[in-house]
């Protein structure tokens, strides 16, 4: 009896019902079906923010920011701004300072300055480069109405519900702060800034929580069916397709296995057997300490390649933008441009930072 070839599409989608026939007997689970919890949300009302409250101008005032003058008066020339626009734009752009100066301190409002200016720059059709926003207007009013929620955040103690209700864009305080002693181990233990590393975590967490959590469930779902085939076959094969990235923080299996040589080199332990292979990377990224531990070995092997390892500890405010962006899109961050995910780090890491410490 002649033996039929395999139809290569036929076996593809085979696969591919298998895999849905697993991840469907997995969604059944006791392990997994908890997850299905997180499709439900309770609804909170935004409480109402106080506006920033005016700052007089004085002589040091001015001193201070005549540092950040020209970056964004060259990056509204790039933008070829009239007159009469470029005086309006000035106006907002000091008082932008003024506001963040005391509530953010130095090192942290220089880099939102420098941030801001760099955005300004990348709206510049001509550079070809990503922008969060189409406009310079857009970009101050939206730092504004960051600084605007940060006093408030930060000025009293708040519940999670409401800071997350209160956001300018989705925020899992909950989750972050449930995590804080692993947080600040990881940071402590790589010398980071635990806001960023914070900052990290909320971007990576509150992205899965869009489609009123769904996305979250998908993820989680895909990352148990690729430990499982990877535990079972010593690679996750086609379902590791689905799920390249794995916990709280969101790295890959191979970045983890990486990160030997930097843990030696910094005196960081993992609290356990350091993963040799698919499976147990897997398995050691879906423990929320360990995946802490390892996002923050590979942030510090970015950091000292930019900044140099004499820059040790990777504490600067600039970080608080770079440690995002460089965890989200190297390629991105190198090519100086600036993307929703970075910008909205860098605040989030103000915010965290804050938090964290009280």
């Amino acid at each position: 009896m002649a033996v039929r070839p395999v139809d290569p599409q036929r076996l593809r989608r085979g696969r591919w019902v298998t895999l849905l026939v697993v991840a469907v007997a997995l969604a059944a689970s006791p392990t997994v079906t908890p997850l299905l919890s997180r499709l439900a949300h309770p609804v909170v009302t935004a409480p109402p923010l106080p506006d920033l409250r005016d700052v007089p101008s004085t002589l040091p005032d001015v001193q201070r920011y005549a540092a950040f003058v020209q970056p964004f008066q060259q990056a509204l020339t790039e933008l070829q701004v009239g007159e009469r626009r470029r005086v309006t734009l000035s106006e907002t752009h000091y008082a932008l300072y003024l506001h963040a100066a005391p509530l953010l301190g130095a090192n942290r409002t220089a880099a939102l300055m420098e941030l801001v200016s760099t955005e300004i720059r990348n709206q510049n059709p001509g550079r070809a480069r990503r922008s969060v926003f189409s406009s310079p207007e857009a970009a101050l009013d939206d730092a504004r109405v960051w600084l605007r929620y940060l006093s408030w955040a930060t000025s009293a103690p708040r519940g999670t519900n409401e800071l997350q209700a209160a956001a300018p864009v989705p925020l899992v305080p909950g989750v972050v702060l449930g995590h804080a002693a692993d947080l600040l181990t990881a940071a402590n233990a790589a010398h980071l800034a635990p806001g960023m590393l914070a900052a990290i975590v909320d971007n990576e967490q509150s992205g899965q929580g869009r489609l009123y959590g769904l996305a979250g469930v998908l993820r989680d779902l895909s990352d148990t069916v690729a430990l499982r085939t990877a535990e079972a076959y010593g690679e996750s094969g086609l379902s590791g397709d689905l799920s390249q990235t794995v916990g709280l923080a969101q790295m890959s299996w191979q970045d983890a296995l990486g990160q030997r040589p930097r843990f030696h080199e910094l005196g960081m332990t993992l609290g356990r057997l350091f993963p040799t292979g698919e499976a147990s990377a897997r398995l050691a990224l879906q423990d929320d300490r360990s995946n802490l531990l390892l996002t923050a070995s590979r942030l510090v092997g970015y950091l000292d390649e930019q900044e140099g390892r004499e820059a040790r500890p990777h504490t600067s405010a600039r970080t608080y933008f770079t440690g995002p962006g460089w965890h989200n899109n190297p390629a991105l961050l190198s090519g100086g441009q600036t993307w929703p995910y970075a910008w909205n780090g860098f605040f989030k890491a103000c915010l965290y930072g804050a938090l964290l410490r009280s």
